[in-house]
């Protein structure tokens, strides 16, 4: 008798649960989504090429499927990703890669923070990291 209840009660409540939770999931996909970026970009220092920086994430490469895509013998395949998160952007090496990464002349080992006016080593590339929303 307890267990006829138990199922009853729980096919009321459980799927109105259910929809209130894919809202709250719905909503906060959606919030970060719509989220102001701001003004970043990268410009190779060589050429003068503008990569605006458009994702949370960016991945930089001589790959095709890279979001920035640096053809040059010198970078890996897939070498990097821009991250942004709460305090603002960051660069790491991704895993596997061959050539290394440089922000300001140091090697990076783990995500290292961006900010306007970095110079980014990837290979022998060098990109300059700007930030115009915010000056980080």
């Amino acid at each position: 008798m307890a267990i006829n209840y138990l199922r009853e009660f729980s096919g009321y409540v459980l799927p109105p649960l259910a929809l209130v939770i894919l809202g709250l999931c719905l909503g906060a996909l959606l919030s970060r989504r719509n989220q102001d970026l701001g003004k970043i970009r990268i410009v190779n220092t060589a050429n003068g090429d503008v990569f605006p920086i458009t994702g949370r994430e960016t991945s930089l490469g001589r790959h095709k499927n890279c979001d920035i895509v640096l053809n040059y013998e010198t970078v890996s395949k897939q070498q990097a990703v821009i991250i942004c998160k709460k305090d603002g952007w960051y660069i790491k090496k991704v895993s596997g890669a061959a050539a290394e990464i440089k922000v300001n002349g140091n090697t990076v080992e783990k995500p290292a923070m961006l900010k306007t006016g970095d110079i980014i080593q990837l290979g022998g590339v060098k990109l300059l990291f700007e930030n115009h929303a915010n000056g980080r």
